[in-house]
């Protein structure tokens, strides 16, 4: 059984491969590895959700589109997410709701900062046992 994500090394940047049995699955996996990247979410509670629609002219540039939008939400908003409910995804679309919760710096652990999301060794592609996908950031 594959891992949902595991981290890479990359010089001067991170980087993660992640993996789902499906294309959704994988989507909602590269998030969390997104999120756990960033912060501890064990104290993370699901307060608040969030509906989230990103399009792209394809599978590479709606990865890195999802995982851009959920930063900029990070950024922006101060919200936190560790639930990830893929609802709708094809090759150009992604529709999804997310759970987490305002950012509270007195219980969340930060740390890192994730600057970009990058097409740098990006790629997604199908195995026997599912998908498979491998992002590179921008720290």
């Amino acid at each position: 059984m594959l891992p949902k994500y595991q981290h890479i090394d990359h010089t001067a940047d991170a980087g993660f491969k992640v993996y789902g049995k499906s294309l959704a699955e994988l989507f909602a996996n590269a998030a969390e590895g997104l999120f756990d990247m960033i912060a501890s979410l064990d104290r993370v509670e699901l307060k608040l959700e969030r509906d989230v629609s990103v399009a792209a002219q394809d599978r590479e540039e709606l990865l890195v589109k999802w995982l851009s939008e959920l930063n900029f939400l990070f950024v922006t908003r101060h919200e936190i997410y560790k639930a990830f409910d893929v609802h709708e995804i094809s090759d150009t679309e992604l529709r999804a709701r997310v759970r987490g919760e305002k950012l509270d710096y007195d219980r969340h652990e930060i740390y890192t900062e994730i600057k970009a999301v990058t097409y740098h060794h990006l790629y997604i592609k199908e195995t026997p046992e599912g998908w498979e996908a491998q992002v590179i950031f921008d720290l």
